[in-house]
């Protein structure tokens, strides 16, 4: 343990003939800082994507035609968008929004428009709105943030009825 202890020193004084060279070293020590940033993510995330995946996905074909999908407004990287990206519906279906905008920043409104559907909400960071309409066309129709242009949106997908 000594023998050890005494070449890690060695190692960070730089007195090590045979260390990695300094890149190396960088390199070694940003891969496993990588490792770490995904492993964290990925906890923190799981427990997020498991309730927009439970929400997102309809039950079953013999489930009452209705839906209940919580919308959230999300930044990653300095980009804003709503999650979940696609919501998966059946014609006919009573469908259920609920938009929470919860984006921190100096900007505490978020648009929230579903044109096919002549949807078109501001919400307010801490105040929810909900919207509710009958998904009575098959197709898809993109909703996204009509306040800010650079801001992703997503899509709301009518299937036919089974």
């Amino acid at each position: 343990m000594a023998k050890a202890d005494a070449q890690i020193q060695r190692l960070n004084r730089g007195a090590s003939r045979d260390r990695q060279p300094e890149s190396g070293v960088n390199m070694s020590m940003r891969v496993s800082m990588a490792i770490a940033a995904i492993a964290v993510a990925s906890v923190l995330a799981a427990p997020r994507a498991a309730t927009f995946a439970a929400e997102a996905v309809p039950a079953a074909a013999s489930a009452p035609a209705s839906g209940t999908f919580t919308l959230e407004t999300v930044e990653i990287n300095g980009v804003k968008f709503w999650m979940p990206s696609t919501i998966v519906v059946h014609q006919g279906d009573k469908v259920t929004l609920k938009l929470n905008s919860v984006v921190p920043g100096p900007v505490n409104q978020h648009g929230f428009a579903l044109p096919g559907y002549n949807i078109q909400e501001v919400v307010t960071r801490g105040v929810p709105k909900t919207v509710t309409f009958v998904a009575d066309k098959v197709g898809e129709f993109p909703y996204y943030c009509q306040l800010h242009a650079a801001h992703i949106g997503g899509q709301l997908v009518v299937l036919p009825k089974q």
